[in-house]
Parts: structure tokens; sequence; C-alpha cells
């Protein structure tokens, strides 16, 4: 079956071509990701005979939006259709059906091959997580989240999560308005000029806004510049959070009078006599003073970095030193006083990085759960050091 006049943009190649399994495509209004994604149900469902899709959204009236554009288009593929049941049945015995996610009790049920949550954002997170989620288990199914942003919701969670070599089976997009090359450059500017800032960088350009629960703000003001070579008057701070298993071992390295990142490692499943091996050249290489974690396993990784001659400082973290450690790079960033390239990993943890209040009116700083939080970890460290009274000492070792 051929796509019935579907010419795709290159955005919507791009996220046609993904051969993940959970593909999060972020987009600003009118980058034509209902349509992307009509063709992508069809496709799914006329390849694969006899399978259940689902196109879910938020209510009733969008989920019709695509079901009309469906069944206009792909007539011939139809053997039977119900505009009151919601339900498409294809030639080949594949049945599409549009549900919405207001009665996510509903959606609990058979098992779904493929799967597209339009407007995902404004879905339930008990919905997908509850309801949605498991029915993908018995076929091992293909999900498309698509939606515009709505502030750091599970949305943009699962948007993180597509930029974290962690999570292989994800893939996310960011695809702003101006990324749809048939709408025309003058709408976007009117927009532009006459929109609330706010709402033009949520609604056209696909940004997260960030909102109260999180840490960071002002992160992409701080995104400059690539990663460096070693200068050769240059002083570094290397800030290393080691790890082994779950989490991610992560090393930063900073210019500690610009303040800039010029360099970054960042590995699991590696083990600690490698992750020194790594740890050595990199630190050999920029000159640099080592401000690690030395809390638990980290205390006799600290005795093993000073045999070989490194220049380093252990760092026990508390929960009043990791208070302190996350609010100092929390000023820098907010204030523009550190700088790093596009690294999606380090953005990602940043824009996700949390506080909740404890019920003895403590503050606690984390990733949400099932989220790393190594790259903050390793860039506070790196920040750390390159403190004041830290750089006086930095100084006094060249």
């Amino acid at each position: 079956m051929k796509i019935k006049l579907y010419k795709p943009h290159a955005g919507q190649v791009e996220l046609h071509n993904s051969k993940a399994r959970f593909r999060i495509a972020t987009c600003g209004r009118r980058w034509g990701k209902t349509y992307a994604c009509v063709n992508e149900i069809i496709k799914y469902a006329w390849e694969n005979p006899k399978t259940v899709c689902w196109w879910v959204a938020p209510v009733y009236g969008q989920t019709m939006i695509a079901y009309r554009l469906l069944t206009k288009n792909f007539n011939k593929a139809i053997q039977e259709k119900s505009k009151t049941d919601k339900r498409v049945g294809l030639q080949n015995k594949s049945v599409i059906e549009f549900k919405s996610s207001d009665n996510f009790d509903a959606l609990r049920g058979e098992g779904v091959s493929f799967m597209v949550l339009d407007e995902a954002a404004m879905i339930n997170r008990e919905a997908w997580e509850a309801a949605l989620r498991p029915t993908l288990s018995d076929n091992l199914g293909k999900v498309v989240f698509v939606s515009t942003p709505k502030g750091r919701n599970w949305f943009f969670e699962m948007h993180s999560r597509g930029q974290d070599d962690g999570y292989p089976e994800y893939e996310s997009f960011k695809f702003p308005t101006e990324s749809n090359p048939y709408i025309a450059k003058e709408e976007i500017e009117e927009a532009r000029n006459t929109l609330p800032y706010e709402v033009f960088r949520q609604e056209y350009e696909a940004e997260f806004l960030e909102d109260s629960a999180g840490v960071f703000r002002g992160i992409r003001d701080c995104i400059k510049g690539e990663l460096e070579p070693p200068q050769p008057r240059g002083r570094y701070i290397l800030g290393w959070d080691p790890a082994k298993h779950q989490d991610f071992s992560v090393m930063f390295v900073l210019d500690a009078e610009r303040r800039h990142v010029a360099a970054y490692d960042r590995f699991n499943q590696v083990d600690y006599t490698i992750q020194l091996s790594r740890l050595e050249n990199l630190a050999k290489k920029y000159n640099a003073k080592v401000i690690m974690d030395s809390t638990g396993v980290g205390d006799p990784l600290l005795e093993q970095v000073k045999k070989k001659g490194i220049k380093v400082e252990g760092f026990q973290f508390t929960n009043t030193s990791k208070q302190q450690l996350v609010e100092h790079l929390a000023v820098m960033v907010e204030r523009q006083e550190i700088t790093f390239p596009e690294i999606q990993v380090l953005i990602s943890e940043l824009q996700l990085f949390q506080y909740e209040l404890t019920r003895a009116g403590n503050v606690k700083y984390n990733a949400p759960e099932g989220y790393h939080d190594d790259c903050v970890m390793a860039l506070g460290l790196a920040a750390w050091g390159s403190k004041a009274r830290t750089l006086k000492a930095v100084k006094s070792l060249y």
C-alpha cells in the first residue's frame, strides 16, 4: 500500500526513520505531528497483519481528528469502520482503535502492538503507567509519544529519557514549528511578535519551560562554545562522580578561570581499575586537580588516585554538603557564571533535577525516581572546585 499524497518534510522523515521502540517527538504547533503519526500507525498496521493498534488522545474530540484523517486518506485499505465505536478494520485483519484517556480505567485490557499517544503531555501520568503501558507487554508493543510540551510533567521525563544512553529503547526528537517548511516564516514571526514570550517558546519553539519544581534556571543561556583541548596556561578542575553498575561514572573538566566545560567522560559497567586509568589520562591531559565524591566506595578510590600522583581532593556527601553543592551550581547557572557545550545528557539531567520538602521542612535534592543525576553531581563537584577560595589553592599548585 502506498501512502496517499504524503510527502514528509525532513523532520517527519527523521521521526519515521527511527527504529526505537519508544519514540518521543516534542513538537511546535502546526509542525505536522498528527499527519505524520497517522501515517506511522497505518503503515505499521498494514505491514503487520492481525495486529491491534491504538491511537490515544486526552479527549474524544482529538481522537476524531486522527480518525477522520485516516479514513479519508486510506479508504482503499479499510474493510470496515465505525465512527460510533471509533474503530477501523483493515483488509489484512489489523485493527486501529481510537481512545480517549479521560476515563483511563477503560483502557485496560487487550495486548496492543503499536500505539500513538497524541498530545501526550496532556495525558495523565497514571493513564500511561497504570493502564496503557501494561497493554504493550505481551507483544513488546511500540509507541510514538507526540506532543507540544506542557511544563515539566511526565512527558518531559520521557523526552529526557530519550536523550539518555542508559535507555537504548528510547529516542527523542525536538521539532519547533519553523522546522516545518510548509509554514510561512511570516506567520511564525507574527506569532513571535504578538504572543507572550513564554507562550511562544512553549507553543512554537517546543521548549520545556522551567517550573517551580525545577532547581536549575537559565540552563539554555549557559549552552555556549565547544569542548576544548587543554590550553598551555590553562588551569582546570576535574569533577568526578564515580559509579560502577546501575549509575554512570561521570567526569567533567572545567576551565577554573573561565568556568567553561572543556571535556567530559561518561560510562557505566566499567571496572574501577579501568575507571582510574581513564581518570588518570584525562586529569594528566589537562593537568587538572580532581574533586571527587569520596563517600562510601569513593574513599578507597580517593587513596588510589593519590597513589597515582594526581592532585585530588575528596568531597564527602551528606544532606547538608549536597545541598550546598547543588545550590552553588544552581546560582552559577542562573547567573550564567558557568558555560558548557550542548551535551544533551547533561542538559536533560539539569532540567529534570528537582527538590522536595521533607516533613521536617528540610530541602532534599535529587533526580526523579528512575533517572540519573551523575552529570549534575560531577559538574557540581567541578564547579565547587572553581570557587574563589579553591581557585587560589589550585593556582598555588602550578
